[in-house]
């Protein structure tokens, strides 16, 4: 560890991407009183929710290079307090246009800044083991996930409703940036300070390894968010009874997927022979669905999904590239991000094209375009192992 005062620090930037988890989902968790709130149907609601990934992909322009320049605090303050403000903005939001706006700017640039503020942090705290502190986050952010329904049915029970449920999760954020304030935070690169001058500047060139790198923020969070959002159609053609036990499945193996690869990084295992093996091993799963048309072989499918497509691809990626410009770490990373952002807002209308078109088979192609996304992010991880093995021989 790179000292020991910053462990408070690093306990809440985890509990923060615990908070990241929640927010994913919580709005979708009450579609039918923001509907009403703002006087809209359940398409204007879904709308505001698909906003935030527009304001991520804004976020992933600036919040990178601002947290490199002025800190990492600076940001992950400004973060949580944009947060907080997206949680009462959304109750104080007469109409679906405000609320959209509120929601781009509040839950895509709000969790653009936490992130410059705590992936980087994390990586700087852990410098030994920079991709398992990143990779972490991942698996914090599926404990959110696994808690909401929990809270949600606290709240429930308590009468509280949607409005104390938000107005509660709007304070929590404001206390998380009272606290960043008052918490220690390395600067930036200092895990590197006292390296040579060589090691410290890092690869400043972009290298074909960079851009793969970069390009599997697109991959890795494509084929998992395209199954996450397909599969439902999928499980009733193959007569799945209940398709939401496919989620659940998926959920516990991609937290289990976090832990079990952070120990093999750990162990010596390369983050590149990761990203290489895991797409290749997810086209075969995605594979066992498009031959094997069971019910049974969904439920086989979703946990090899779940463990070798949403366990953590992308926080590798962004570690790996967080290494090779250890000065611009944040930069870097959002640059992977901006991908991933990206990812979100294509791939389901690429999805949604192909289901027009190709009718009853509309979803057999959609499992041939993820078996296609999967080769192609094992020949990016194929590209940068290749690299990290060149400059190893060069060393």
């Amino acid at each position: 560890m790179l000292n020991k005062k910053y462990k408070p620090t690093a306990g809440f930037l985890y509990f923060g991407t615990i908070m990241m988890g929640i927010s994913m989902s919580i709005l979708a968790q009450y579609k039918g009183d923001f509907a009403t709130l703002w006087h809209t149907d359940l398409s204007g609601v879904l709308n505001v929710i698909g906003a935030a990934g527009l304001g991520g992909i804004i976020a992933a322009l600036i919040t990178g290079r601002l947290s490199d320049k002025f800190g990492r605090k600076i940001s992950a303050i400004i973060g949580n307090v944009i947060q907080s403000i997206y949680y009462f903005g959304l109750l104080l939001s007469p109409n679906v246009t405000t609320a959209y706006i509120v929601a781009a700017i509040g839950g895509g640039l709000g969790n653009g800044f936490i992130n410059a503020g705590s992936s980087p942090t994390l990586i700087e705290i852990f410098p030994k083991n920079g991709s398992v502190a990143n990779l972490m986050t991942k698996f914090m952010i599926s404990v959110g996930q696994f808690l909401l329904p929990l809270f949600i049915l606290a709240a429930n029970s308590t009468g509280i409703g949607y409005r104390g449920v938000f107005i509660t999760a709007g304070i929590v954020y404001l206390v998380l940036a009272l606290i960043m304030a008052f918490l220690p935070f390395p600067q930036p690169g200092e895990d590197v300070k006292g390296s040579s001058k060589q090691e410290k500047s890092g690869k400043k060139k972009v290298s074909l390894g960079t851009v793969a790198l970069v390009l599997i923020g697109y991959t890795s969070t494509a084929v998992f968010f395209l199954w996450l959002n397909t599969y439902q159609e999928l499980a009733v053609q193959y007569g799945v009874k209940q398709p939401s036990i496919l989620q659940s499945i998926y959920a516990v193996a991609a937290a289990v997927s976090v832990l079990i690869t952070s120990a093999i990084v750990k162990k010596g295992v390369k983050e590149s022979t990761i990203l290489t093996w895991y797409p290749v091993l997810s086209a075969c799963s995605l594979l066992l669905a498009l031959v094997v048309r069971q019910s049974f072989i969904l439920y086989i499918v979703s946990a090899l999904i779940g463990f070798f497509a949403a366990g953590g691809l992308f926080q590798l990626a962004a570690a790996l590239l967080a290494k090779m410009y250890p000065e611009l770490k944040a930069t870097a990373m959002a640059a992977a991000g901006f991908m991933s952002m990206l990812a979100n807002m294509t791939i389901l209308s690429i999805a949604s094209v192909i289901v027009k078109s190709a009718g009853a088979n509309g979803q057999s192609l959609i499992l041939v375009l993820n078996i296609v996304i999967c080769i192609i992010g094992t020949v990016l991880g194929l590209i940068v192992k290749k690299e990290e093995d060149h400059l190893n021989e060069v060393n």
